[in-house]
C-alpha cells in the first residue's frame, strides 16, 4: 500500500511539470491617432563666405525661400550643427548677410530653418 501511495505521489509531482501553462500574451499598446509631428527642417541655402573677425557670413539662399531679417537659422555640416546665424538686412540677389550668433559655421555648411 505504501508503495502504491509513493508511486501516485511521484507521478503527480512529475505530472505537474508535464502540463505547462501557455506564456502570457504580450500587451498591445495603442498610440493615440493625433500625434504631434515635429516640423522637418527646411533647407534655405548654403554658407558661401565666412568672416570670423567681424562674425558674419554670406548665405546663398534658395529663391523659393525668402529670408526675412532677424530670422534665426541653423548651420549644419555632415549632420552636426556648427552654428546659429541671424539673417541681416543686406542682400544682393540670392545672397544675404547673417550675423554669427553661436558656433563657428564654415564655408559650404547647409543652412536650415
Amino acid at each position: 500500500m505504501h508503495r502504491l501511495l509513493a508511486l501516485v505521489i511521484a507521478i503527480t509531482a512529475c505530472g505537474c511539470s508535464w502540463f505547462r501553462s501557455a506564456p502570457p500574451k504580450p500587451t498591445i499598446i495603442k498610440m493615440p491617432r493625433t500625434q504631434v509631428v515635429e516640423q522637418v527642417p527646411k533647407l534655405v541655402g548654403t554658407v558661401t563666405i565666412v568672416n570670423t573677425d567681424d562674425r558674419f557670413v554670406i548665405v546663398e539662399g534658395n529663391q523659393s525661400a525668402p529670408l526675412n531679417p532677424g530670422t534665426a537659422l541653423k548651420c549644419i555640416r555632415d549632420g552636426i550643427e556648427t552654428g546659429i546665424i541671424a539673417i541681416g538686412k543686406e542682400r544682393r540677389g540670392p545672397n544675404v548677410t547673417a550675423d554669427i550668433v553661436k558656433g563657428d559655421p564654415q564655408k559650404g555648411d547647409q543652412v536650415f530653418e
